[in-house]
């Protein structure tokens, strides 16, 4: 599929099968050969189901969205997306795509849990060692995606995931369906900077150009990562919670906690490699480059400053500095976070 701005992709065929696809009433199997389980869980315009590749057993996730004749999907989009970065370190590889049972269906790699289930499993924080080590892998993923033309526009931390099997170390970005084309296609071109554009992604993570309608690019990607890696670091941030009377005043107040005195108050509650990292984020041009080896290096001084090894060895794993939360503190289905420490035994 050739990717192409999401307001210009058509609706996808209705496909003649019936009965059509409902939540409550599932088909058995998909494109012949992948077993549907258990409900994983539903987006905003998908549902994703745990799914079993029948000639193998290996498990799939599998994604479902509706099909329309007077709405345009989503789920095309996203597919596009993940094929434009096919190949990419930590991007979950797609297996099949296409309309069936009156959906549209995108069936992917299966992840294990991801950061934001992790975090509250470890009491609500993440030690510094384990937001070094992920954010490392943060910036690795994001510097692929953007050599292929791609922003993601929407970090956070329900986007990332742990790999399973062989790769249970390794972190993975999922739910790309707000991705964009950052270079004309036919060009090479940088998109141009436009002002007046609304809201996209998360708010609590986006970078404090977002907040103002400036046009997203390469570098709100990667002051979004310092902002999520502040997170995971302090469990909380400063305009979690605020009250506005609307959405669009909600929206440029934090903007202006995250340019403003908020801001520059957590920094000083932070590990010091956070006022350099948003220093060269918010230095960027609409259209420069991010230096992403420099960024990394930043992490990089800072493990060795304190005498770590990237061993990816996370806190979930054993307890941390906050230790983990027990089963009846948090309603944390276990079965997330047993297979990783039963293969971290094996492998």
């Amino acid at each position: 599929m050739v990717l192409r701005d999401p307001d210009s992709v058509p609706p996808a065929p209705v496909p003649n099968l019936h009965p059509p696809y409902t939540p409550d009433c599932p088909p058995f199997r998909i494109h012949g050969c992948y077993q549907l389980t258990r409900l994983i869980g539903s987006g905003s315009y998908a549902d994703v189901w745990n799914g079993v590749q029948m000639d193998t057993g290996a498990e799939v996730a599998v994604k479902f969205e509706p099909i329309h004749p007077d709405v345009r999907e989503s789920l095309p989009y996203e597919s596009a997306i993940y094929a434009q970065l096919e190949g990419v370190t930590g991007i979950p590889r797609i297996h099949w795509s296409g309309p069936e049972h009156g959906a549209y269906v995108l069936v992917m790699d299966k992840l294990g849990p991801n950061v934001e289930e992790l975090r509250r499993f470890c009491r609500g924080a993440l030690s510094l060692r384990t937001v070094l080590m992920l954010g490392e892998q943060m910036l690795t993923i994001i510097e692929e995606v953007h050599a292929r033309g791609i922003i993601v526009r929407d970090i956070k931390p329900e986007n990332f995931a742990m790999g399973l099997v062989e790769e249970y170390k390794c972190l993975h970005l999922l739910d790309l369906g707000l991705g964009k084309l950052y270079l004309d296609p036919t060009t090479g071109k940088h998109m141009p900077f436009r002002e007046g554009r609304g809201g996209i992604g998360t708010p609590r993570y986006a970078s404090h150009n977002v907040h103002f309608g400036l046009e997203p690019s390469r570098r709100d990607d990667v002051e979004a990562i310092g902002i999520l890696l502040l997170y995971l670091c302090h469990g909380r941030l400063p305009w979690q919670g605020i009250v506005a009377p609307d959405i669009p005043s909600k929206l440029l107040r934090i903007g202006e906690m995250k340019r403003g005195k908020p801001f520059a108050d957590l920094l000083t509650k932070s590990p010091a490699f956070f006022d350099p990292f948003f220093k060269h984020c918010r230095s960027l041009d609409f259209d420069t480059q991010p230096d992403y080896a420099y960024l990394r290096n930043l992490l990089r001084r800072t493990m060795k400053d304190h005498g770590w090894e990237y061993d990816w060895e996370y806190d979930w794993w054993s307890p941390g500095e906050r230790g983990t939360l027990l089963p009846n503190e948090y309603k944390l289905d276990m079965g997330l976070v047993q297979p990783v420490r039963h293969r971290q035994d094996v492998l």
